[in-house]
């Protein structure tokens, strides 16, 4: 069964998903959703591989029709979801009926929300992805009065109406963040840079966006007076531009730079950047590496512990054919994301 969803209010929304992996070589970034453990969690609810296509919306409200029956879940920083203008549970399996109508409000903290539906939602397919890309001009944007069809839908209504629990993680989204980060290639060129990190407080700059986002504080001085050639940079490198301030890279990020990076943040906090607003404030927490590998691998057991009951649930009330279902990252996501 295909579902569809007829939009209602959009400004700042689109059809996603982890993003496009294995262009690099090409110059084409990632992009993908901002909070990728958002994404993934609402795919996870709604009985979805992790990487399938979801709806972002960031810092707007997004409203839908559902045209038929289907089973939605919404995470991320959302202030309040309501279907048919009665109070929708955030982080959990939902099922809505023809006509049903979702409404998502920003929250006053954290950016970026996501609405899954159980299925394979259509997009701008483009080299193995449906990410949008503001330089290729590929990726949907949604729009009043767009139709958004979901293939595989199909969902078997029991003869209750279910409640789920999943009591799945609810971050915390505020105007104060803590980022773990790791020393980067350059960090010795900034006197004094390490040292201050635990005393220093940031503020997010008004011109960030999808690219990277500006850190507004001290200025620190760099002792080498080499140029550095372009070179490719990761997802969360913190560079130091020569006007000061710092750049946290996003999703974004073009492919190569050639500013020195003194910091990374670390992928278990990659979700956090994404969430950062500007005004907010922002700590770099220095980890080592058996520290940072020891918080990615506290959150992908969460989700896999999600996952796995999920599976169960669904399982036992045959909600849906779990068997045409891929429930992992691909290799090249699982070293990307």
């Amino acid at each position: 069964m295909t579902a569809s969803l007829t939009v209602l209010e959009a400004t700042r929304a689109a059809v996603t998903d982890l993003g496009r992996f294995g262009s690099a070589h090409l110059g084409i970034q990632v992009n993908g959703a901002a909070d990728q453990v958002s994404a993934r969690t609402a795919n996870i609810l709604v009985g979805n591989g992790d990487g399938a296509p979801v709806l972002e919306t960031s810092l707007t409200p997004l409203g839908v029709r559902t045209q038929t029956t289907a089973l939605i879940a919404v995470t991320g920083a959302v202030g309040a979801a309501t279907i048919d203008g009665v109070e929708l549970p955030l982080r959990t399996p939902v099922l809505t009926w023809p006509g049903a109508e979702v409404r998502i409000e920003p929250a006053r903290a954290g950016v970026h929300s996501y609405l899954a539906v159980h299925g394979t939602m259509r997009g701008d397919l483009f080299r193995g992805s449906v990410a949008v890309d503001p330089l290729l001009g590929r990726g949907r944007r949604l729009a009043v009065g767009d139709s958004v069809e979901v293939d595989d839908a199909d969902v078997n209504l029991p003869p209750f109406l279910p409640l789920f629990r999943l009591n799945a993680p609810a971050p915390e989204h505020t105007h104060t963040w803590t980022l773990d980060v790791l020393a980067g290639p350059e960090a010795g060129q900034f006197p004094g840079l390490i040292d201050a990190l635990p005393h220093t407080v940031f503020t997010v700059g008004t011109d960030s966006d999808q690219a990277g986002t500006r850190l507004e504080g001290p200025t620190f001085r760099r002792i080498a007076s080499d140029e550095i050639l372009s070179r490719g940079v990761p997802l969360g490198a913190v560079e130091i531009p020569p006007a000061g301030g710092l750049i946290a890279l996003q999703r974004g990020r073009p492919m190569t730079a050639g500013y020195p990076v003194a910091v990374v943040v670390a992928r278990a906090s990659h979700h956090l950047l994404a969430q950062v607003r500007p005004g907010d404030d922002v700590r770099l927490r220095l980890v080592d590496r058996a520290d940072a590998v020891r918080r990615l691998a506290d959150i992908d057991t969460s989700l896999s512990d999600l996952r796995r009951r999920a599976a169960a649930m669904y399982d036992a009330c045959g909600l849906f054919d779990r068997s045409q279902t891929c429930s992992t990252l691909s290799p090249a996501q699982k070293a990307s994301a």
